[in-house]
Order: structure tokens, then sequence, then C-alpha cells
């Protein structure tokens, strides 16, 4: 069977003349069962039913003409999905390590604060902060990103 314009054409038309056929086959019964004033309104309505559909699929076929050199969303979900960018593993590492420490005080003083000590010594940088928080107290956000400013500032 042909898959160009003209087959899809002759298939369109063949639908709507099944279409009318239906809406004649359904409507005519209807017509002739109610008064001789509503067999208008009747009419009416069929063609109205009608009309709209054939609107509705003469918009659905302009939409698919409209997007015929792009590929449809099928085709772009069966794409391979490009490279995702690498992040450096320690970055992963201390993005998670920040967090903890956000949430457990303990976490900070016992692993991130004396690896904050040894980086800021390596690099000559001096701490906003002499020592830990006090006990009871976490870590607040803004005292861990001067901290990691401070660090990286001194590069």
């Amino acid at each position: 069977m042909e898959t160009g314009a003209e087959a899809i054409t002759l298939r369109t038309l063949i639908g709507w003349l099944v279409l009318a056929f239906i809406v004649t086959a359904i409507g005519t019964p209807i017509a002739l069962w109610v008064g001789p004033t509503d067999r208008a309104l009747v009419v009416q309505l069929a063609g109205a039913f009608f009309a709209a559909v054939v609107i509705w699929r003469l918009v659905i076929a302009a939409r698919g003409a409209m997007e015929v050199g792009r590929p449809s969303l099928f085709d772009l979900a069966q794409r391979k999905p490009t490279a995702l960018v690498e992040a450096d593993p320690s970055l992963t590492q201390i993005a998670t390590e920040v967090r903890a420490s956000l949430r457990q005080r303990f976490y900070f003083v016992r692993v991130l604060w004396p690896r904050f000590k040894r980086l800021a010594g390596e690099r000559n940088a001096q701490l906003p902060l002499t020592m830990p928080p006090p006990l009871g107290r976490p870590v607040k956000d803004h005292e861990l990103a001067a901290i990691l400013t401070a660090i990286e500032g001194a590069r």
C-alpha cells in the first residue's frame, strides 16, 4: 500500500464518507421521529457534529504537516542520551560530607574540622572560626560557606 500524501488523503476522504453515512443513519430516524418543527434542528445538529469532526481531523493533519522536518517525540525518546558530565569524585564526597555535617555536629567536629584545618594549613589560609562551634549548636550553613571560601580563596 502506498504511504504518500495521496494515500492519506484518499483514506481521509473515505473516512469522512463513512462518518457522513453513520451520522445520516443515526440522524434520519431521529428526524422522522420528532415533529416537523424540530426536524431542522436535528439536521443542523447532525451537520454540526460532522463539521466538528472534520475540522478536528484537519487541525490534526495541519499540525502533522507543520512538524514534517522535525523528529517526533517517540524518535527523540529512542535516541541515546547525551553523555552526562562526570563530577570529580572528591567533590561529590565533600558535598555529601557537608550535607551530613549540617545535620550532625559530631561529624563536623570529628571528620570535617580536622580536614579543613589541614587544607587551610597547606594553603596558608586563615579560617574564620578558631575552633568548632560549641557543643549543642550545629554548624550553620553560612559558617561552612565562610570556611570553604577562605580555603578556596587562599589558592
